[in-house]
């Protein structure tokens, strides 16, 4: 089978998909919007926005289309894992693929669908408010498109696509049953060692700190350094995932998101290293697979929890003890392709692990979705003027 994977980049999971599936012996043509500068070395069929042209303006413009051109090549494949498909026309794309008879799988991975409001509802509504409540204007703020922009992308996706892949805190808008995400991880790159050591090396490495609650973390470790405990801490920012994955092996600790509601990449990558990990996430809500090792943690338990792992040296070693064994269920990349082929070829006869109902009651304000009518129609402004001028003019 040829498979195409595409059309950007989320935590490598596009080049492990593409190394899970042709290693079991599948060909995969594999297209990214831009590489992420968490993993530049990794290659792809093809990158839209290489670089190689003037870095804004019309000849911007005109290597993208062209690049946009080769994804022709692209229709040769017979199965698409497509995500963040507001990247083209989704009216365009969608119907195209369909009218040829490929099968179509929908990826979300989280603010590509997740609406701001909807989910501050849901969060209120299963008592959690509390707990990410600062997470709430992070996803106002970097929220990825507007109302419409989701509803489209996601109403085209259940239309056309043969099941979707998504996960419960990102899925308000979501109207028809899916299956959970689960995220492939080549284990082959990481290196288990478990230290013991007396003095534990702390590591927390945000991507985007204000979305993963790094003020909290920081004020933490600052209160467990005056209450007198011994531990050596790292804050890393920008590391190359290549680099991270060495300084991982030499940690005993990681401190992971604290708003999360599912246990992401950096804690499977840092569980499968042998660290013990703390990380936010809802069992049930998520599904998460069960036995999962990681320290429940939130911004109210997080100073009690770390100073747990910090002092209690023979808990931690048990704790970290139990991370490979649980990634590689979890989260192989190689299974976890395996998996998505047997949902492909038993499509009408999946057992969906969700069934979205949140959708069904949930409104918003007026004055909301007119405000987002005017960031939208300033948004689209600045696209064209960007495009014709090269820059956005001065006001």
């Amino acid at each position: 089978m040829k498979i195409f994977i595409g059309l950007t980049d989320v935590a490598n999971i596009t080049d492990n998909y593409a190394k899970g599936f042709r290693a079991l012996g599948h060909e995969v043509f594999t297209v990214v919007w831009s590489k992420s500068r968490f993993y530049p070395d990794v290659e792809y069929d093809l990158v839209i926005d290489a670089g190689s042209f003037a870095s804004s303006g019309f000849k911007r413009y005109l290597g993208i289309f062209i690049n946009l051109l080769k994804i022709v090549k692209g229709l040769k494949c017979d199965l698409f894992i497509l995500y963040a498909p507001a990247v083209l026309p989704t009216y365009l794309y969608y119907p195209i693929l369909k009218l040829l008879g490929k099968k179509i799988i929908t990826a979300f991975w989280g603010s590509d669908v997740r609406y701001w409001y909807a989910f501050a509802q849901e969060m209120k509504q299963l008592g959690a408010e509390d707990e990410v409540f600062p997470f709430f204007d992070y996803a106002r703020t970097r929220s990825g498109g507007s109302y419409w922009d989701k509803t489209r992308t996601i109403k085209t996706a259940e239309k056309y696509s043969d099941f979707i892949i998504s996960q419960p805190d990102c899925a308000q808008l979501q109207t028809k049953p899916y299956m959970r995400c689960n995220l492939p991880i080549d284990l082959s790159q990481f290196e288990f060692k478990i230290h013991g050591r007396e003095k534990p090396l702390i590591l927390h490495a945000p991507s985007v700190p204000e979305a993963k609650g790094t003020d909290i973390v920081m004020k933490v470790i600052d209160e467990l350094k005056e209450d007198g405990l011994q531990f050596d801490f790292r804050l890393i920012q920008n590391m190359p995932n290549a680099e991270l994955r060495a300084l991982l092996a030499e940690s005993d600790i990681v401190v992971d998101e604290l708003y999360a509601a599912t246990v992401g990449g950096l804690s499977a990558e840092a569980m499968a290293s042998g660290n013990a990990v703390l990380v936010r996430y809802m069992e049930d809500y998520c599904r998460v697979p069960k036995g999962c090792p990681a320290v429940n943690t939130n911004k109210f338990t997080l100073k009690e929890n770390l100073r747990e792992m910090i002092v209690n040296v023979e808990k931690r070693k048990q704790i970290a003890n139990l991370g490979r064994p649980y990634v590689e269920i979890a989260n192989s990349h190689i299974n976890i392709c395996k998996t998505l082929l047997e949902w492909v070829e038993n499509k009408n006869n999946l057992k969906y692990d969700f069934h979205p109902e949140f959708y069904k009651t949930f409104s918003i304000p007026a004055d909301i979705l007119e405000n987002e009518k005017k960031e939208a129609s300033k948004k689209r402004n600045d696209f064209y003027k960007m495009l014709l001028f090269g820059r956005k003019p001065k006001t």
